[in-house]
């Protein structure tokens, strides 16, 4: 397929999901407007309609909560949509910080809403339509930092922290396990409930055990009976991580925000000040020197996370590293922990391939997505690593153009077998690639 039929198709994977407001990830399985979903989507849109990109950028904030929360799901007006989590089961409105007239989840995910506003902004046609949107959304995304550092930093050290592993982004990625395990779940106890997510029995393996189901509900369920309090479930909650992924996407926002801040006039005194201790502290504290990777920090438990995942790569997006550092990732990221000397391995797995417990298939546990390739080459491209960030570019545009606009992908490039796993109309799958494509063309 050459580039223009991928483009085209890309373009109508994008429309084929547009619900008239906002974009859905996939036609059934994901039928709400989530989060960081739609900060890649708008990226996509950006080069395709500018117009709708602006829109689905507008609909996640018009569901900001009142202390600045953006919630990882805005749920749609779909009579037919099935999915579970919905919001008879957040039962959002219980907080005095929910919107009103909108129903959303209680929990929030990576804010990528800073960068995701600078890149439409550097590919807009029309730069004064752009810079007007900046004014409107900036001090939007300015709220949202402040409640992550307000909230979600309780020793003031600059690292948030996520409260569920939805929040992540990174469902049932190994870096949870752990701290999952310790939690101690009466399944009698639980509120009732139906998973959605396996509508199709054979995927049913590729996706969250039972157990792990058990333990987000368990963690929903504790956040309605607190109302949605931060400070109260600060006390109470056994899942409290601070994430080399969500802190990295932080700092590249933070970075954003001051980028946009100066061209519209703005005090940037607060984005410069959290940019700073953020990636102050998370070189003191989540670095490893000895594996050349970033960990997640259990602030319940006290201690490091020694699970190596591509999460922990994730911080090269917002220049965190050192040049230093950030040659002992590229020397990580090409060894055989992440395949990337490897001319038969697809970069890059989410879980390193010298993990006992490797799963090539299921979500989060080793399978390749675009959109942590996507982060990873914007990344190594910030440190001048143009041949891996190339290879990452070529990787993925391999997969989308063989394979199709899937969820996520096997990366051994098995001779049998399907590579592409979950749905195969994945929006920010196709909104990414028109990205990745035009850096093609221009490069």
């Amino acid at each position: 397929m050459n580039q223009a039929q991928l483009q085209q198709m890309a373009q109508a994977v994008l429309d084929q999901n547009w619900h008239g407001q906002f974009t859905k990830p996939a036609p059934s399985l994901y039928p709400h407007q989530w989060n960081w979903d739609a900060g890649f989507i708008a990226i996509g849109n950006a080069h395709h309609n500018f117009g709708r990109a602006m829109a689905e950028m507008r609909h996640l904030f018009s569901a900001q909560w009142k202390n600045g929360l953006v919630p990882q799901i805005v749920f749609g007006d779909d009579p037919e949509a099935r999915y579970f989590p919905g919001p008879d089961f957040w039962q959002a409105s219980r907080s005095a910080q929910a919107p009103e007239q909108i129903q959303t989840s209680g929990i929030t995910m990576p804010p990528v809403h800073g960068f995701v506003l600078w890149r439409m902004y550097e590919v807009a046609a029309d730069k004064a339509q752009a810079k007007a949107f900046l004014k409107e959304m900036y001090p939007k995304v300015l709220a949202l930092h402040r409640y992550l550092y307000d909230y979600r930093d309780p020793e003031e050290e600059g690292l948030v922290y996520i409260r569920h592993p939805w929040e992540g982004g990174t469902d049932n990625s190994p870096i949870w396990d752990r701290t999952l395990s310790r939690m101690q779940i009466d399944r009698d106890q639980l509120p009732a409930y139906e998973r959605k997510d396996l509508q199709n029995p054979k995927a049913a393996e590729h996706r969250p055990t039972q157990e792990d189901y058990d333990r987000y509900v368990y963690l929903v369920d504790l956040f309605r009976q607190h109302d949605y309090d931060d400070q109260k479930i600060y006390e109470e909650c056994p899942f409290l991580i601070q994430d080399p992924l969500f802190n990295g996407i932080l700092s590249w926002s933070n970075e954003a925000l001051i980028q946009i801040g100066s061209l519209i006039g703005e005090d940037i005194t607060e984005p410069m000040q959290w940019h700073e201790l953020t990636v102050w502290s998370m070189n003191e504290k989540l670095w490893d020197e000895d594996r050349g990777i970033y960990n997640a920090f259990d602030l319940r438990a006290g201690e490091i996370i020694p699970v190596h995942t591509s999460s922990g790569l994730i911080p090269l997006c917002g220049e965190v590293p050192t040049q230093e550092q950030a040659e002992a990732m590229l020397r990580t990221m090409e060894s055989p922990a992440f395949g990337g000397k490897d001319s038969g391995i697809l970069l890059c797995p989410t879980y390193s391939l010298q993990a006992k417990d490797i799963n090539y298939k299921k979500y989060w546990r080793g399978p390749v997505w675009i959109n942590l390739n996507w982060l990873l080459y914007h990344g190594l491209m910030r440190y001048d690593m143009t041949e891996m960030a190339d290879r990452i570019r070529k990787h993925s545009l391999e997969l989308l153009s063989r394979h199709g606009f899937y969820e996520y992908f096997d990366p051994r490039r098995p001779a049998e077998g399907e590579i592409g796993c979950g749905t195969d109309q994945f929006s920010w799958s196709a909104a990414l690639c028109l990205d990745f494509l035009q850096g093609e063309m221009s490069g």
